[in-house]
Formats: structure tokens, sequence, C-alpha cells
């Protein structure tokens, strides 16, 4: 399918979002039962501040600094039906947070769902500005906005419908928000497919682009490839597959990683600059036994990452990570195949997996992995990937010359391993 060049409402101005954004998320840290973390409890103002100054300090250089709060920030509504922080989680509020983040020269993420509160609804606020109140604008008969079915759907053909989210926008972009994930958008997700969350994507991309404000919108989660025209119509970023997180023990695990990459696949060709970009989910690769994969593992995950120009948010507690998390987070030259903006293709697929991405020039960034259980060898064969004779290699990650080679190249791989290389005409 094609798809659309992107509306000025979306695209917000020369230069924004044509780059993968980087940064952390506090979600992983929220959804994880590790010992010392306290479920969506662990979010709080005092947290979100120390993972801020912990990127500050190691990683904020490298092109990190997003500061993504997740869900769990709010604690109620205002007499105009908008989201409003809890107190005792953050005393000074989004607001508060945004300027000490800025202060360390970073962007404040917040995140927010489709829809009316079904307790909202029935408090039936007036919307601000307008002689309409909530009511007013809910969908007839009520029908849920998404996937969880939390919320009532809104009629936006309805007056003040779009005036509500400018509302909600407008308080963000008072606060100094500089993202907004906007979870459970149908069709996608994978709890309510009868919902559709397109009109509201629609809305809250005019009513961010109302705040005059840059606010990267990005969509989540499983977002669903056949809407692509739309999605990049009005959002930077969406949600490819489903989480990576374990819910257990661990902030992830191998199995989780392993569907990625058919969530990846399946949206071959719909990404990149201009257009918006695959979001992979959080990197959970910086904290060793924490994370629930071994270090090969660890360096599988951003080599997909990196090659798919995914976002690169990090997942896990900034204040701790270990010495490898940091060399695999902070590899320049890994860092630049990422925000080059192009995405790989999976060129062969399988348990001996090869990825490419196609420069305009004589040279390619492969990708090689061995998913199995057990050692092997993955070859890229020249013809694959549109080269011949002889070429150079580089390996991307250790930034070596492995030297001159004909018509293929292989690399012998223990179980979930990968290699990254630069391959360009000799």
């Amino acid at each position: 399918m094609g798809v659309l060049h992107p509306e000025p409402s979306r695209a917000l101005g020369s230069g924004f979002a044509d780059k993968p954004y980087m940064g952390w998320s506090s979600w992983s840290l929220e959804a994880t039962k590790f010992p010392g973390y306290d479920g969506m409890g662990w979010l709080t103002e005092a947290h979100v501040k120390e993972q801020s100054d912990a990127m500050h300090r190691t990683l904020q250089k490298f092109g990190y600094k997003y500061v993504n709060v997740d869900s769990g920030w709010s604690g109620g509504y205002d007499v105009y039906g908008r989201p409003i922080p809890d107190s005792s989680k953050f005393p000074d509020g989004i607001k508060g947070v945004a300027r000490y983040v800025h202060r360390n020269g970073q962007k404040l993420g917040i995140y927010w769902v489709p829809g009316i509160a079904r307790d909202l609804y029935d408090r039936n606020p007036p919307i601000l500005g307008t002689p309409y109140h909530l009511q007013d604008i809910a969908a007839t008969p009520l029908a849920p906005a998404n996937s969880w079915g939390w919320h009532y759907k809104i009629d936006f053909s309805k007056p003040g419908a779009q005036e509500y989210i400018d509302s909600i926008a407008s308080l963000f972009a008072s606060w100094g928000v500089d993202f907004l994930k906007l979870d459970g958008v149908v069709p996608g997700s994978d709890h309510d497919n009868t919902a559709d969350a397109r009109p509201d994507v629609e809305a809250w991309a005019k009513a961010i682009r109302k705040t005059h404000r840059k606010i990267w919108l990005e969509l989540s989660w499983r977002i669903d490839s056949h809407y692509a025209d739309f999605w990049s119509k009005y959002a930077n970023g969406w949600r490819v597959g489903d989480d990576v997180d374990s819910y257990g023990n661990t902030l992830t695990d191998w199995g989780n990683i392993f569907r990625t990459f058919d969530a990846v696949a399946s949206w071959s060709g719909l990404s990149g600059k201009g257009i918006g970009w695959d979001d992979l989910d959080s990197l959970d690769v910086g904290n060793g036994e924490m994370d629930g994969l071994t270090d090969i593992e660890r360096k599988t995950v951003v080599t997909l990452w990196a090659i798919s120009c995914s976002p690169l948010y990090i997942g896990d507690d900034l204040t701790k990570l270990d010495s490898y998390g940091i060399k695999l987070l902070t590899n320049k030259e890994v860092i630049a195949v990422d925000q080059s903006g192009d995405p790989a293709v999976r060129v062969a697929s399988g348990e001996k997996q090869v990825w490419c991405v196609f420069h305009k020039e004589e040279s390619r960034i492969v990708a090689l992995f061995n998913l199995s259980s057990s050692p092997s060898s993955v070859a890229v064969s020249w013809s694959e990937i549109g080269i011949t004779g002889k070429a150079k290699v580089r390996d991307v990650w250790s930034h070596k010359n492995l030297g001159v080679f004909q018509g293929e190249f292989s690399a012998n791989l223990p179980a979930h391993g990968c290699e990254l290389v630069k391959i360009a005409d000799f």
C-alpha cells in the first residue's frame, strides 16, 4: 500500500520527528515484580527526577533526552473533566517535573487514552469554553473508546467534542509536555477490536497543532498496519507489536523479544523519515539480571531496534545500569544506524534471519540473527542485497574492518546471537 505524505499538522515544522526519538519510559519499572519495585506505586515525582538525573549524567550526550511518564500519574479530574496529577505521587505536579527535566536539557512525556472515563461521564462536567457537557459529546448508544473498554467513545461529529480534546491538549502544553503516548488505540491492541479510535487520533493531532507546541504523538499498542496511511497522516510513531514486558520477576524475556521480529517485519516499507517510526517498545537491556536476558540476547535486542529505526527508549532503572548495558546503549555507530532513518527490510526469515538497510549509495547495513537455541552459521549473499563482485565488510559493533569478501559474508553466531555489519563495494 502507498503511504500518504504527512500533513503539516502532524509534522509540526521542519526537522521535528525526522529521527526516531531516544530516551526513557517508566512503564517497565511499573510493570515488573522484581524485588524492590512496587508496581504502579513505583511511579513518583522523586523517582522520575532520579531517572532524569541519571540519564543526564550517562546517556544524554549520546542523544537520549525524552523522560516519559507512563500510566499512573493522574489522580482525578478538574471541574472541566481534564485530568489532574496525583498529588501524593507528584506534589509539584507534572508542570514541576517538566521544569526539572527541561533544566536538565530534556523533554517530558505523558500518557493518556482515548475517550471519556465512565465515572467522569456520570459526573457530566462542562467542557471548557463551551455551553456543552461531556454527556453531550458521547456516542449513542454508549460504546467503548479503547482496547480495554475503560472509557466511553466520543462522537466527534457533535459540537464540543473537538473542544474537549483541545482543552486537555492545551492543559498538557501549559505543563510543558513534549510527548504524548496515546494508548489502547484501535484498530490494533488485543482486547476489543470492535472499537475504533481513529477519530480520537485525528482529534488529538488537531488539538496538538492548536497548542503551537511541538508534542510528539505516539500510538500504542500493536497498531494495525492495514491503516498505515491514516496513522502516518496524524502520528509520529506507533507500536508495532505487543509489550516486551514479562510482567513477572524480570523486565522482559526472550520469548517476548522473539515475537517482535515478525511484528516489525509486518510493517516493512511503512515507516521512515517523513512517514513515522515503528516503535518496538522499551529497551530493557541495561540492568543485567533484572532484564531477564543474557548478554548475547541484550545485544540482539539493541541490534533489531537499531536496524529497524525504532525509537530507542530505555525501560531500565537508569540509576543501576551495568557497564555492559551502558556499552550497548552508547555505541555511536549502532546509534547512527538507528538515527539514519532508513529502516531495514527482512530478506531472510526463519531461525536464520537477515535484515538489510538498502542505502542509495553502494553500501548496505546488514544484521544477521541466529534465533535458534543452538549455535549456527548465518550468511548473507551479495545477490540477496544487490551487490556484485567483491565488497568490504565492517563490524559495526566493534568498529573493526573485517576485510574483503567475494559473493557472501557469514558469521558463526551463538544461540540468540547477532552480527551487525556494513557492506560496501570494494
